[in-house]
């Protein structure tokens, strides 16, 4: 199997068999490497899965070691492999890495390790999320700065994981929304129109969980008129208008959570074939 196709499946199967994708990347991984860029994204996947997913920081550090010093690595994977051992070092509070790094390191360490806690130590996942945003802004580093994407991402994964919770405590709603917060607040710096639509999306799932459903239409609202501004494509639409049918199926609106779902339909319809085979349970939760 070539890297990119092996990669692509981690990525794919990770959420729902994490313990098994570990395994994969102990024991398939680094062979299938070819070039720097493919060191440093293992790298990215080994932080993800050992440290948001497994908790395992020290077997996830010493694979990061083992990547980042293997034959083909080279620049970009010296970079992944400081910053992503730093993550896993401060979030599982083994040491603390950052003292001698640039501040654009420094702050990439922390936002990641934020994202590492945001389900075993959410106090901890909040704090270090602010101080990632606060020492960016003390810096004031310029918006392509890669610690503004890294924010970015962090506050959204944030947001989508708890939002994807049964339930949540109330720790977990605020850092929840934090996150959603965030990440509109970077994207706005680091993204384009497309990013801050998708983050308008995920402030508004966020506020549904919350709940807060006026604040949830809100959102959606604003997720659908720069859809519209920018003549987004179908995929946009489909889930602008998914926003928008659960905010008023859960506001108890019964006319318009039926004109939202047509409307997802017709944005399903222009989808492609692969998007529709992902798409579709989402249509069928929101009522299509």
């Amino acid at each position: 199997m070539q890297f990119d196709a092996w990669l692509d499946q981690a990525w794919d199967e990770h959420a729902a068999q994490p313990a098994a994708v570990a395994a994969r990347i102990a024991a398939d991984a680094l062979p299938l490497t070819r070039t720097d860029a493919h060191v440093a994204a293992l790298i990215r996947l080994t932080h993800h899965v050992y440290g948001d997913h497994l908790g395992r920081w020290t077997e996830g550090r010493q694979h990061i070691f083992h990547f980042g010093t293997s034959d083909p690595a080279g620049p970009m994977a010296g970079t992944a492999q400081r910053i992503f051992d730093a993550s896993l070092a401060l979030a599982g509070g083994l040491e603390d890495l950052r003292g001698p790094m640039a501040p654009s390191e420094r702050i990439r360490v922390t936002a990641h390790a934020a994202s590492a806690l945001a389900e075993r130590d959410t106090p901890r996942a909040a704090s270090l999320l602010r101080e990632a945003a606060l020492e960016f802004d003390t810096e004031a580093l310029p918006n392509t700065d890669p610690a503004c994407r890294a924010i970015a991402v962090t506050g959204n994964d944030i947001a989508m994981t708890l939002s994807d919770k049964l339930t949540r405590s109330d720790a977990e709603r605020d850092l929840m929304l934090l996150g959603a917060r965030t990440a509109r607040d970077y994207w706005a710096r680091a993204g384009t129109w497309l990013e801050v639509e998708r983050a308008e999306y995920r402030l508004a799932i966020s506020w549904l969980k919350a709940p807060d459903l006026a604040a949830a239409r809100r959102h959606a609202r604003k997720c659908l008129d720069l859809v519209r501004e920018h003549e987004a494509p179908p995929l946009e639409w489909f889930f602008g208008w998914e926003a928008m049918a659960l905010v008023e199926r859960a506001l108890g609106n019964v006319v318009a959570h039926r004109q939202a779902v047509v409307q997802m339909k017709a944005a399903f319809e222009g989808l492609s074939e692969a998007d529709r085979a992902w798409c579709r349970p989402s249509l069928v939760k929101a009522g299509g």
